[in-house]
């Protein structure tokens, strides 16, 4: 009887950017492609039962290991007593005999541990493109969207509509879906079909071109608006680069308003990441929230390639000493949680209870509170320089390996170095030795600098210190000195002292087609 993870049972998520197919935006295991190698777009049920599909179902009922599901608290390997649920399944209103027979055929294959299934998804998140009409600084998506411009097909709802009539609910994803013809293509056809109207359509959404089209999402009955917003006000125009509140503000409560005149089973939420910018409004989004009655919940950030160098301006939970930046920002916290705590909005989206907003805003607080009075958040390494390396071409020389699927040519352009490769995911890793252990009792600080100006057509490559290894990174700013760009980073061994231990630092494309310069300058400091 499987006992493991219910999603490789019930959900799908298909992408077309990242050619990648899977159950679980979390899942970091081998995915199935969605496009063949000669572009061919599969069926859904070639998808569904696919081999990379199999395997982790096989696993999740008990049988051998398979990776990408790590430390996950729905995982198999969490046992019965510690593994939690993945989802309630709670039927959206009454549901179509389509519907309802294909749920309890996918609950007996889930308790029947089945491996190649009859069933139809329960759930579809369907990745469009990642074309979006805004650039905000925080998403995971724009270090790479210009190179990942594959598209769904336009014909997808003609392929997969008889599937889709068995589904509970059908998510529509970017980018920005309502700047994806294809997608609003579907969503148009979705909403005209009476045989899906009992099928609840999801848009995952940034909210800004809603008044465009609620004139034609309101001829069906069973809609949810998951907003993505961050933050409210000069908050929010900071972080959503090409985006303006009052438009979002004023979509928002249009669909409020709809929801209690004319649409009582549509749904409407926002969410919103916890960042630096973001602190000081913490107050008025949670009285925005509560005046207007709209539901809301907040999440972490999430590291991807690309994204970074904008974590480290912003992940305050993976960063606290970003908080020095952010003067009373306990105070924020408090004023927030009150209001949040004193009013009510909606904490129900889709059947499925999301943590109460104020709840989560303390739990982040208490984190942050105890990051705080850890000294090692506040550790300045930068007192002694103890190595460096002052050419670029002894720069080279450190480098040890490229990562990234395809090639890309380093070496030297005038008086610097560089790399220019198209893949996104191309860098270089360049390999620090340290003999008898890390140097300032495992704190140290890595300065990287570049020339004030660039050539045409450069950019700065990303520098990364990726938590595959033994080190972490506990704080990366960006300043000019003399209009030469410095990169400080604090990192701290997690080796045993003694020890040696090597440090990959790698320096990742930020712009691929484009010559990415290596630093300058590297130096290693300790207090």
């Amino acid at each position: 009887m499987a006992k493991g993870c219910e999603a490789p049972w019930t959900d799908l998520i298909v992408s077309s950017a990242d050619n990648r197919t899977s159950c679980c935006c979390f899942f970091q295991g081998a995915g199935q492609k969605t496009f063949g190698a000669d572009g061919s777009f599969p069926s859904l049920m070639a998808a569904r039962n696919s081999p990379e599909f199999n395997a982790l179902r096989q696993y999740q009922a008990g049988g051998p290991h398979v990776r990408g599901c790590e430390g996950c608290a729905h995982n198999v390997e969490m046992g019965e007593g510690r593994r939690q649920h993945y989802y309630d399944y709670l039927p959206f209103g009454a549901l179509s005999d389509r519907q309802q027979a294909n749920l309890d055929l996918v609950l007996g294959e889930h308790a029947g541990g089945a491996v190649r299934l009859e069933s139809r998804p329960l759930r579809y998140l369907i990745y469009f493109s990642w074309f979006c009409n805004l650039s905000c600084t925080i998403c995971n998506e724009v270090g790479t969207r210009d190179f990942k411009p594959d598209a769904l097909p336009d014909d997808l709802f003609e392929r997969w509509r008889d599937d889709l009539a068995a589904a509970l609910l059908v998510d529509c994803i970017g980018g920005e879906p309502f700047a994806i013809p294809p997608a609003i293509a579907f969503m148009r056809k979705f909403v005209a079909d009476p045989e899906l109207a009992s099928v609840r359509l999801r848009l995952t959404t940034n909210g800004t071109l809603l008044h465009k089209h609620l004139s034609w999402l309101k001829a069906k009955e069973r809609v949810s608006f998951n907003v993505s917003i961050d933050s409210i006000g000069a908050g929010y125009d900071t972080l959503r680069v090409g985006g303006r509140w009052d438009q979002v503000r004023d979509n928002l409560l249009a669909v409020r308003d709809l929801i209690r005149s004319e649409r009582p089973e549509w749904t409407l939420g926002t969410n919103a990441l916890i960042t630096r910018t973001a602190i000081p409004y913490l107050p008025e989004f949670a009285r925005f929230h509560v005046e207007e009655g709209i539901g809301a919940f907040f999440q972490t950030l999430r590291q991807d390639r690309g994204n970074e160098e904008s974590l480290y301006r912003e992940d305050v939970l993976a960063y606290p000493s970003l908080l020095a930046e952010v003067p009373g920002w306990e105070d924020y916290f408090d004023e927030a949680i009150e209001i949040f705590e004193r009013g009510t909005c909606p904490k129900v989206f889709d059947r499925v209870e999301f943590p109460d907003p104020g709840a989560s805003l303390v739990g982040f607080r208490e984190q942050l509170r105890l990051a705080a009075v850890d000294p090692i958040h506040r550790a300045d390494p930068f007192g002694r320089k103890v190595a460096e390396v002052t050419r670029s071409e002894d720069i080279l020389s450190l480098m040890i390996g490229n990562v990234g699927k395809a090639g890309g040519t380093v070496g030297m352009v005038g008086p610097w170095a560089e790399f220019t490769s198209p893949d996104p995911d191309f860098g270089v890793v360049a390999r620090l030795n340290f003999q008898g252990g890390v140097p300032g009792g495992g704190v140290i600080g890595l300065r990287l600098i570049w020339p004030a100006t660039l050539p045409a057509t450069t950019r700065y490559c990303h520098s990364v210190v990726y938590e595959v290894q033994p080190f972490r990174v506990l704080r990366w700013t960006e300043s000019r000195d003399n209009g030469e760009r410095v990169v400080d980073m604090v990192i701290k061994s997690l080796s045993p002292a003694g020890g040696d231990a090597t440090l990959l630092l790698t320096l990742m494309n930020a712009r691929a087609t484009e010559r990415n310069l290596l630093p300058c300058r590297l130096e290693v400091w300790v207090a």
